[in-house]
């Protein structure tokens, strides 16, 4: 980046779709907290039909959001996202996808319908 105050440093993209991705990847943030040698950036594809307040969540976090395209643009060491969402592939620094969400990674059970039928709902 252009303007960046530090010397060589790693450029870490927090991609975030939405705001439960975003509660998810803010979670992790503060495994950066302190190391003067990563830079932290973050980018909305917006690619999720819930991305209602996912920008204002970015704003109040104090990390430079890049517009998608830029973010594309940005060479970065390793890229964070809590989402399969959107064009991750256009990305082409390495990927990280963490898990979000309770039961996001988990198979669910078939459901136990007992001895009930169509006709009674019993």
């Amino acid at each position: 980046m252009r303007w960046a105050t530090r010397g060589k440093c790693l450029r870490v993209l927090v991609v975030v779709h939405n705001v439960t991705s975003a509660t998810r990847l803010l979670d992790v943030l503060p495994l950066f907290d302190g190391d003067l040698r990563i830079q932290l950036l973050a980018t909305c594809p917006e690619s999720s039909a819930f991305s209602a307040g996912t920008a204002e969540l970015l704003a109040g976090t104090g990390v430079p959001v890049l517009p998608w395209e830029q973010a594309l643009e940005t060479p970065v060491d390793l890229a964070v996202s809590a989402s399969f969402g959107g064009q991750l592939e256009l990305l082409s620094s390495k990927l990280a996808v963490l898990s979000h969400g309770v039961g996001y990674t988990k198979r669910l059970a078939t459901p136990d319908t007992g001895h009930r039928t169509p006709d009674t709902g019993h």
